[in-house]
């Protein structure tokens, strides 16, 4: 028979050494995480060029030389500048949330793989002791070693996939040792529809698409027809329809899509209800069988199943929260953030 591998066996006491270790460090908290978002580069680059809109249309409505067409292209240039920042900021949240949420998914899933490993070196102990006095085929025995080795694998997958979680997760919050879990109240309840309206309204590609109108709209209004031709005249104004109706296609293609990003949202709350109740029936499942293995009912390597299926029901309710949590980030990020 195959015995645990050497490199499994350090590989877990690692982890166990390195939770101790977490456990007695001050973990990343998710408001932590969140407040490096103004720190992120586009969010930086964001808030330096309003600065520089903000001064230069102070400058221009100062300015008892300028005209309606500077004022107007400097207030455009402020109001694109805020918008940009409100959208950068948006996406940088986003980008940090689903970083976080894959780490702390990950931590679980290498709990969850850890009992799993622990489950199958039992069943294969049980197999093999059984084989060897008689009361079990090779067969049998060989198909639980096998088991082994599968959630070898698998804890090895979780311990692979937390590494390039928190190389992703430090890439923009910076260095950390563990990730904390993510109070309720991160996730706002209760929202509605009416939020699809605040992204649209600060979408930066379609305040551009607006701006255009309203600066071809202003170009129309001062038109001389003393001085400009007829043809001049009917080319702008063909601009000005020209750019109508590429803003109201904008529109609605944007209004589809952030509508799009409110449907997943919502189905992630619907996931979420789901799962919680599957949770609240595995931790009814292992309480009972908690009673009937105290009675001698059941084997130890029932409860131990029943154990494992209450964490990996915790893990699913952890993973619908998350989602919901990206979700709702993802939509204030809008079409653009993802």
């Amino acid at each position: 028979m195959n015995r645990i591998s050497t490199p499994l066996i350090s590989l877990f006491l690692t982890l166990s050494l390195a939770g101790a270790a977490q456990a007695q460090a001050a973990a990343l908290s998710f408001s932590a995480a969140l407040a490096q978002s103004s720190q992120q580069p586009s969010v930086v680059s964001a808030r330096a060029a309003l600065a520089t809109a903000q001064d230069d249309y102070a400058k221009a409505k100062a300015d008892p030389l300028g005209t309606k067409v500077t004022l107007l292209k400097a207030q455009q240039a402020y109001e694109l500048a805020v918008a940009t920042l409100k959208a950068a900021d948006a996406q940088a949240d986003s980008q940090i949330v689903a970083a976080y949420t894959q780490v702390l998914e990950a931590q679980d899933a290498v709990k969850v793989s850890g009992a799993a490993l622990s489950l199958a070196q039992k069943s294969a102990q049980v197999a093999q002791t059984q084989f060897q006095k008689g009361g079990g085929t090779e067969i049998s025995a060989q198909v639980a070693q096998n088991g082994v080795q599968a959630a070898q694998q698998s804890a090895q997958v979780a311990a692979d996939g937390l590494g390039l979680a928190t190389a992703n997760l430090r890439s923009l919050v910076g260095n950390f040792t563990s990730v904390a879990a993510i109070p309720a109240s991160a996730l706002p309840a209760g929202v509605g529809p009416a939020v699809v309206e605040t992204v649209i309204g600060r979408s930066a590609p379609l305040i551009q698409a607006q701006q255009a109108v309203a600066a071809l709209q202003l170009q129309v209004n001062l038109l001389d027809p003393l001085a400009v031709s007829a043809s001049q005249i009917t080319a702008v104004k063909t601009q000005l329809q020209q750019a109508q109706s590429g803003a109201a296609n904008a529109a609605r293609g944007f209004r589809i899509q952030a509508q799009g990003l409110y449907n997943a949202y919502v189905q992630a709350g619907k996931n979420r209800a789901v799962k919680t109740v599957a949770l609240q029936n595995a931790q009814r499942q292992r309480s009972a069988d908690e009673g009937r293995y105290a009675k001698g009912l059941i084997s130890q390597l029932g409860l131990l199943q029943s154990q494992i299926a209450e964490q990996q029901a915790s893990l699913g309710k952890e993973q619908a929260d998350d989602d919901a949590l990206s979700a709702y980030y993802a939509l204030l990020a809008g079409p653009s953030g993802r």
